[in-house]
C-alpha cells in the first residue's frame, strides 16, 4: 500500500468507526518504518518491537482525539518518537548494553572478503557515531536522513520550532563528519 493512501479521508472515517480492516492496512504500512525509527534510537530489537505495538496500542487507544490535522504517519511518528526517548530517559534502562548487531545489515552476496569487512566496519562506525549522538539529535538524524521526514514533519512530530530541527541536525552531521572522517572521500 502507498502512504498517500493511509492518508486517505475515507480511511480515517474507517478507523474512527473501528474498522478492524482499516487499522491492519495502517498497521501493515507502518510497523516496519516505526520499528527502524525504534531500532535505530534503541539499539534493541526486543525494545524496538516493544515501542512499536506500545505505538500503534497507543494510536488505537486515541483515534477518536485524532484531529487529522497532521498525516497520520506524522502523528504515529510522533508518538514512537515520544515512547523511545522516554525509554532512552529512564534510569533502569541506562544500565542494559545496548545490541550490538541490531543496526548492522548483511553484506551483499557475492562481494569479496575484504569488501565484506570493509562494509561492516562502515556500518559499525555509523551505527556507534549515531548511537553516541545526544538524543535530541539523534532522533532528527533518524527521522530526516534515515526516514526521509521533511524537516517541517519532523517539527511538528516533535514538537519543535523549524529552526530548532534545522540546527539540531546541523550539528548531528557536523558530529558525524567529525567521527566518520576516516570513512569520508
Amino acid at each position: 500500500m502507498r502512504e498517500g493512501l493511509v492518508d486517505d479521508p475515507a480511511l480515517l472515517a474507517r478507523l474512527r468507526t473501528g474498522d478492524t480492516r482499516a487499522f491492519e492496512e495502517l498497521v501493515t504500512t507502518y510497523q516496519h518504518r516505526l520499528f527502524g525509527v525504534a531500532l535505530r534510537m534503541l539499539g534493541s530489537r526486543a525494545e524496538a518491537e516493544e515501542i512499536a505495538q506500545e505505538t500503534f496500542l497507543r494510536a488505537h487507544r486515541a483515534l477518536g482525539e485524532f484531529r487529522g490535522e497532521a498525516r497520520l504517519g506524522t502523528w504515529l511518528y510522533a508518538i514512537a518518537s515520544r515512547l523511545c526517548l522516554n525509554r532512552l530517559a529512564a534510569a533502569s534502562r541506562r544500565h542494559e548494553a545496548p545490541d550490538e548487531t541490531a543496526l548492522q545489515q548483511q553484506p551483499a552476496e557475492g562481494a569479496d572478503a575484504a569488501a565484506v569487512l570493509e562494509q561492516r566496519e562502515l556500518q559499525a562506525a555509523l551505527h556507534d557515531a549515531v548511537a553516541a549522538l545526544p538524543e535530541e539529535r539523534r532522533i532528527v538524524v533518524v527521522l530526516r536522513d534515515l526516514e526521509g521526514l521533511a524537516y517541517e514533519e519532523i517539527a511538528e512530530v516533535l514538537g519543535l520550532p523549524l529552526n530548532t530541527v534545522r540546527s539540531r541536525l546541523h550539528r548531528a552531521r557536523l558530529d558525524l563528519k567529525a567521527k566518520l572522517e576516516r570513512w569520508l572521500p
